[in-house]
């Protein structure tokens, strides 16, 4: 059965009366995704001094620069709430993506780069849109507006890609491909959670894990064989992918 929404959008304000519930988990939400776009900025912000393309590198500066000030919208959301940075950290949710994230991004190639801003980005995107009909009023104003920046990152991405398959060929490329697209299926969790009914009866949310997972398989198949590029096979067509 699917959760009855109780808040409609942009129903609930900093000053609004709120349950523990509520607030509670919009802060882990917030938090969340402050996290997030850390990771991306500095991601990010690491290549621009090692790419030698006058374009690519001013790509990089500006997907930095907007994913930075995505991250300090959310602190600043956090704020209104009476939440420090440093104290957003322990309403973060513990997942093993961040863990490892953090071993591999100093290890990414310039390859791995263009494939996150095509496939990550895109996944990040259709998260968004859900942020954006939040009824936390002021989180889907602040994530409309990141919307509006986000829509163009897959389009660097592609165009990233577009020039390393002129320059290396399709090999490694799909070689990459094979992981990423692994990698950005699992990125959406289970297709339910325990959280899933909560986060749409409160309103935070409005499509469950799976609901935005398909939405990312049919924005993104075309896409990547539109690059001259084939879906990777999995051996394992449920989550977790393999």
């Amino acid at each position: 059965m699917v959760a009855v929404r109780e808040y409609p959008l942009a129903s609930v304000h900093p000053d609004s009366s709120m349950s523990p519930e509520y607030r509670t988990t919009l802060v882990k939400l917030l938090a969340d995704q402050a996290r997030a776009e850390l990771v991306a900025a500095h991601t990010y912000a690491r290549w621009v001094s090692r790419v030698p393309d006058p374009e690519d590198k001013m790509a990089l500066a500006g997907i930095a620069k907007e994913e930075t000030e995505h991250w300090h919208q959310a602190i600043e959301l956090l704020g209104e709430l009476g939440v420090s940075p440093e104290a957003a950290r322990r309403h973060q949710t513990r997942s093993r993506f961040y863990i490892w994230a953090r071993l591999l991004v100093p290890r990414l190639t310039w390859l791995d780069v263009a494939m996150g801003a095509l496939l990550v980005d895109a996944a990040a995107y259709i998260l968004v849109e859900d942020f954006a009909q939040s009824s936390y009023a002021p989180w889907a104003r602040v994530a409309q507006n990141i919307l509006k920046d986000e829509e163009g990152h897959p389009d660097v991405g592609r165009r990233f890609l577009s020039k390393q398959i002129e320059q290396r060929g399709p090999v490694p490329v799909q070689r990459a491909l094979q992981k990423w697209w692994r990698l950005s299926l699992n990125l959406f969790g289970p297709p339910v959670t325990r959280n899933t009914d909560l986060y749409l009866r409160l309103g935070l949310k409005f499509r469950s894990n799976e609901e935005r997972r398909q939405i990312f398989r049919a924005s993104l198949e075309p896409q990547v064989r539109g690059l001259g590029l084939e879906i990777p096979r999995l051996s394992r067509e449920r989550y977790p992918f393999f």
